[in-house]
């Protein structure tokens, strides 16, 4: 046997969503941006609100890639040590138009990955929006891969505006 919904109930939660709908009240900022909650201009997680009110998403309207030339380095650990990579990124119209990786393993075996990474990483990355960069381990390279993913969330912070 069924047990028919309480018309109470129903009404109950539609009076909630109506609730909680009016309390993101949405404040505009002198430059014209928006925010929810009442707090204008820059959000919590440091990005500019969008017309919605969101505040804080990474893949924001508002967020914009600068063009120019990054430079980020990526640090992880090998079984022999500590081991670090720098990529350098031109970015042309939010496009990943060049890219160096510069290996600086002082490791035998980290050198051999780190090169191998180098000169395959270009052709998966070059010619894509800098946003949707995202490789999986690239030449057997799984640490490299790692460390360039950090220079990457390093390069992608330095681009945006």
């Amino acid at each position: 046997m069924t047990t028919p919904r309480t018309p109470a109930l129903a009404l109950a939660g539609l009076t909630l969503a109506a609730a909680l709908t009016g309390c993101a009240a949405d404040a505009t900022a002198a430059d014209g941006t928006t925010a929810a909650g009442g707090a204008a201009g820059t959000g919590a997680a440091g990005a500019q609100g969008d017309a919605s009110g969101a505040v804080g998403s990474s893949a924001s309207p508002t967020s914009r890639i600068v063009d120019g030339t990054y430079v980020g380095v990526g640090i992880y650990s090998s079984p022999a040590g500590k081991e670090s990579i720098e990529v350098t990124l031109t970015v042309d119209e939010g496009i990943v138009a060049a890219m160096d990786v510069a290996p600086q393993a002082t490791n035998p075996t980290s050198q051999t990955f780190q090169s191998d990474f180098a000169s395959a990483i270009s052709a998966q990355v070059v010619g894509i929006p800098l946003e949707d960069v995202d490789v999986d381990v690239v030449a057997g390279a799984s640490l490299t891969t790692q460390a360039f993913e950090s220079a990457l969330e390093s390069v992608l912070a330095d681009a945006r505006a």
